[in-house]
């Protein structure tokens, strides 16, 4: 473990997912001088970004890129001179699908193609495309559902704005807000009345899924960890903390305590309440309120030719009470086609969720025998895989229930009260790459005294998000700390 130094100005950052790494980075590469170190109680760095490297297949277990319509990835990426190893997602994974009525059907991607869609009924699309003239803009906060139903209708809302939700947060549209989740839908709102208008002034600016050559997005946490190799406490956790006057007192799991001036809880917000509850109950208790999505993700690869679909997109969402229990499948090898061997394809199912949390008590046979059904369901697979493995991430994706930017802002109010004190992640601004990475620079300004940004102007990219724990393999549940996830794999290069 780093040695703090009490003649420099001393950061702790607690938590070594992504928002942690850049945290500790960006403060690095500001105040070179200042001792940073990151407290991670896993033997590994990453949280949720996660890539597994198995029969030639590069697998990933949380997200599997980030958007390109925003800068804050794509900044940090070439700040770590990584720019020559991107690798955009295919143009055929523009194309995505939705399993209704048996079947599966293209999601329409411009008015041209919703007016031939199957998906909606006639009704349905007369009134969505009144939006175009009788569009205004709401008053207070709304659901994403209550959001899309107002402006195109309930069978817009429940077709399309419901399992889009799901395959982003594995959660209930009925339930999230939008003011929360997708703030630049109103905003566009906001400026034109009508979502129709606004959405196509900015069609340009929808950007493109993005990750690397080799490594699958794991690379970005492998650059990050490089670049803090000597700063990185990998096994020590944070069980306790006490504030100072000035500075911080942390616990540690080791049965040791050190000091630091300032703190950073780039943890999830139930450890994040536990840390602070002894001295900042209040916001203890708005963190606590903030609930988790329970999710697992499977990978399966098989023989091209056991495969009876084109395969020709980014994949399915699925409805809920169509008799597939997955909230979606990825045809990773689609979107990456060096992600798998010669002859073979890569398939990702999500499962879980708030609306199916009883999916994460399956044993692993059964969790195994609901994913191949659901794939020869919607998909006739009906062969056994060449590979299957999977993850399970319990609290894994943060739920930005109705109030959640009240709460976040009451949450960073308390905070004040004690100087050093920073919380950052995916529970508070947004779920993706770059929102993690955004609200990390959002941090390192707060802590280096410069103004900070106010994130809830930009705009959060729309990115799947899962969290952390053991895998499954065909036969038993490995362990966390299993060589899966080791500097062994086989072509080692996502709070």
């Amino acid at each position: 473990m780093p040695e703090l130094n009490s003649r420099v100005r001393s950061v702790a950052v607690v938590g070594g997912g992504i928002a942690g790494l850049t945290t500790a980075y960006y403060l690095k590469k500001t105040k070179p001088d200042w001792h940073v170190t990151v407290f991670e109680r896993h033997t590994r760095v990453g949280g949720k970004v996660r890539s597994s490297f198995r029969s030639g297949f590069t697998f990933d277990w949380g997200p599997n890129g980030f958007l390109t319509n925003v800068d804050d990835a794509l900044a940090l990426v070439r700040d770590l001179g990584l720019g020559e190893e991107l690798q955009p997602a295919s143009e055929a994974a523009k194309l995505r699908y939705l399993y209704k009525d048996g079947a599966l059907h293209e999601l329409p991607s411009s008015p041209q193609s919703f007016l031939w869609s199957p998906l909606l009924s006639p009704q349905a699309k007369a009134k969505a495309a009144l939006e175009f003239v009788r569009g205004k803009p709401g008053e207070g906060e709304e659901t994403v559902f209550e959001f899309a139903e107002r402006h195109f209708g309930l069978e817009v809302a429940e077709t399309l704005a419901a399992p889009g939700v799901l395959g982003i947060t594995a959660g209930d549209a009925r339930e999230l807000s939008l003011d929360a989740l997708f703030p630049k839908f109103r905003a566009l709102e906001q400026a034109y009345g009508s979502l129709l208008k606004g959405m196509m002034r900015a069609r340009g600016d929808r950007g493109r899924l993005t990750s690397f050559r080799k490594g699958g997005v794991q690379r970005l946490v492998d650059a990050l960890k490089e670049e803090l190799e000597n700063d990185i406490a990998l096994g020590v956790g944070v069980v306790g903390v006490a504030p100072l006057e000035p500075g911080f007192e942390l616990a540690l799991s080791t049965g040791v305590s050190t000091q630091v001036d300032e703190l950073v809880l780039a943890t999830p917000a139930f450890v994040t309440s536990e840390l602070i509850q002894g001295f900042l109950p209040g916001a203890a208790g708005q963190l606590k309120d903030i609930e988790y999505g329970d999710v697992a993700v499977f990978g399966l690869g098989f023989n091209r030719l056991d495969v009876p679909l084109e395969l020709d997109g980014f994949g399915f969402l699925v409805p809920r009470g169509e008799g597939v229990r997955a909230l979606g499948v990825l045809w990773s090898s689609v979107l990456y086609p060096q992600r798998a061997p010669e002859g073979e394809v890569m398939l990702r199912a999500i499962c879980g969720g708030t609306v199916d949390p009883e999916f994460m008590h399956l044993s692993d046979a059964e969790a195994m025998e609901s994913v191949r059904n659901d794939l020869r369901v919607a998909m006739g697979i009906t062969a056994e895989p060449t590979f299957f493995d999977g993850v399970k991430w319990p609290g894994g994706i943060p739920q930005y229930a109705l109030g959640h930017g009240k709460r976040v802002s009451s949450i960073m109010t308390s905070l004040q009260k004690y100087a050093g004190l920073h919380v950052c992640g995916a529970a508070y601004n947004g779920i993706g790459v770059n929102d993690c990475v955004r609200d990390a620079r959002r941090v390192v300004a707060a802590v280096t005294g410069e103004a900070p940004e106010n994130p809830f102007e930009r705009v959060p990219a729309a990115v799947i998000k899962v969290k952390e724990d053991p895998l499954y393999d065909p036969n038993h549940l490995l362990d966390e700390e299993d060589e899966f996830w080791g500097a062994e794999d086989e072509a080692r290069v996502g709070n």
